[in-house]
């Protein structure tokens, strides 16, 4: 029986038809790969892996490295042998590092000099990668290699990744990734991205939003990839306003882009070619919204997960129009607001978010229990709080586990946050739960100031007095001088829970 849903070599079929065409600009090291320099060396390092490591077709390969090119090459060399990409977070412990290796078994681990006592736990055959390319053994292993791979036959449900959650809201858990999943995830950005397409990456590559918002698709539609070694404001600001370069998409959580626009420079700043500003991650508040938009900038938000690469999406055009909403389900994914039980709750009501997609993973790594758990009636438990209106818009309410209750009401932080936020004197700001004697949890915003500026615990709370109801207003300010954020650029709700609750 012949099957008719195998994946194609991307990289392959551009080296053969356009090959000059710019493939990826490495911002660190400022290598810059055609198409057909990026595919040989994918070949030559897929061949070396092969032959040192004994690489088999769903072997995990794990790399600990920065943003740059190499990682884009390793992928796709991944995908040539049939292997399992494992992009890890550096800044997890060397003892969870360990833990996660101990339960995911990678063949060989990838990683660069300064990581190297991430790797004091484990014991597994490994590469390092350093700034000299003269010396480094990943050059040589490419340099030694022969461009001699193929990619084997794969199917749509075969496993091409496997990527381990932050941690940002529990113990890491291994969400495995298909060719299925990333079909699906092309599919949905056709609209958005092609040949002309150039990308600035920012976000780190070893979370979803870095490797599959925008980068990953990029490559199947010939665009070009412009990689920073990790957030630097300075850098992103020039490289999004140069007319030559021509950036024409880039995606960021409500992080990254709140610093851009607090930027010296943001002001007499122009992004002549920009087309797409996407945000995820978390909720973007009006005030964000509406920074960039006197610039001529929409935020398209939108909404996905690990477990899922493509969820909602609100284009530019329809950004400006309805800049609170998320935006409508993508093509192949089926999202409704539902209850505990899996059934839908009525047009605008608060319920959880729930999907069922082409694009859904179908489950975690060695943790059938955990991904049994995760589905209700067939649908997918996102754990996020959102509402539908009458025209099919979706709205992100928070994370449910971000909710709190006071006085036996729910309450949801991004309401708080955007009253906040748009005090003059704020630059950032995140509203929690802390424990209560009279109403079982009460609101506590965390405030960091604009430099330079002072503002009071009561001038905060009278504002949010005048804007919110009574029970919605937090009992206590406090003025932090920063806050505690994850490789991906969030604020670690769970962190500022943690001291108030010591």
């Amino acid at each position: 029986m012949v099957n008719n849903e195998l994946f194609s070599d991307w990289l392959q079929h551009f080296a053969d038809n356009d090959g000059e065409r710019l493939a990826t600009v490495d911002i660190h090291t400022g290598r810059h790969l055609t198409y057909s320099e990026l595919n040989d060396r994918a070949k030559r390092l897929a061949s070396g892996l092969k032959n040192r490591f004994t690489i088999e077709k769903n072997n995990r390969i794990a790399i600990i490295a920065n943003n740059s090119s190499d990682i884009i090459e390793l992928m796709f060399a991944c995908w040539k042998l049939g292997a399992v990409f494992m992009p890890m977070n550096w800044r997890l412990s060397a003892f969870e590092i360990a833990e996660i290796f101990k339960e995911a078994e990678p063949s060989v681990v990838i990683y660069d000099s300064e990581f190297l006592e991430l790797l004091q736990h484990t014991k597994l055959p490994s590469l390092e990668r350093q700034e000299n390319l003269a010396t480094s053994p990943y050059e040589q292993l490419i340099t030694e290699s022969p461009a001699s791979i193929t990619m084997p036959a794969v199917s749509l449900d075969d496993m091409n990744s496997l990527m381990y959650t932050s941690g940002t809201t529990g113990e890491p858990k291994g969400v495995i990734g298909t060719y299925r999943m990333t079909q699906t995830n092309v599919l949905q950005q056709a609209s958005i991205i092609n040949s002309d397409s150039v990308c600035l990456t920012y976000a780190p590559l070893f979370h979803t939003a870095g490797l599959n918002g925008f980068t990953t698709p990029l490559f199947h539609f010939g665009g070009t990839l412009y990689i920073m070694r990790g957030w630097d404001a300075d850098i992103a600001i020039k490289y999004l306003s140069s007319e030559k370069i021509g950036v024409t998409h880039t995606l960021g959580v409500p992080y990254h882009l709140t610093v851009l626009s607090q930027h010296p420079d943001f002001e007499s700043t122009t992004f002549p070619a920009l087309q797409v500003i996407g945000v995820g991650g978390a909720p973007a508040n009006l005030k964000l919204i509406e920074r960039w938009y006197e610039k001529g900038v929409a935020l398209s938000q939108s909404y996905g997960m690990t477990e899922i690469f493509g969820l909602i999406f609100q284009p530019p055009e329809a950004a400006r129009k309805n800049p609170k909403a998320a935006g409508k389900a993508l093509m192949y994914t089926d999202v409704q607001i539902g209850d505990d039980n899996g059934n839908p709750v009525a047009s605008g009501q608060t319920g959880e978010i729930q999907v069922k997609s082409s694009g859904l993973t179908p489950g975690y790594w060695n943790k059938p229990k955990l991904t049994e758990a995760s589905f209700v009636n067939g649908w997918f438990r996102t754990g996020d709080a959102g509402y539908v209106d009458s025209d099919g818009m979706f709205y992100i309410v928070d994370r449910i586990k971000d909710m709190y209750i006071s006085g036996g009401e729910n309450v949801y932080p991004i309401e708080i946050e955007n009253v906040i936020s748009k005090i003059p004197e704020v630059a950032m700001v995140a509203v929690i739960g802390v424990p209560d004697e009279q109403w079982q949890e009460v609101g506590k915003a965390c405030v960091l100031l604009r430099q330079g500026t002072k503002l009071t615990e009561e001038a905060v709370l009278d504002v949010c007095r005048k804007k919110l109801a009574k029970y919605k207003v937090p009992k206590s300010v406090e003025f932090l001088s920063s806050f505690p954020i994850s490789g991906q650029g969030k604020i670690l709700k769970r962190e500022l829970r943690k001291k108030y609750e010591e």
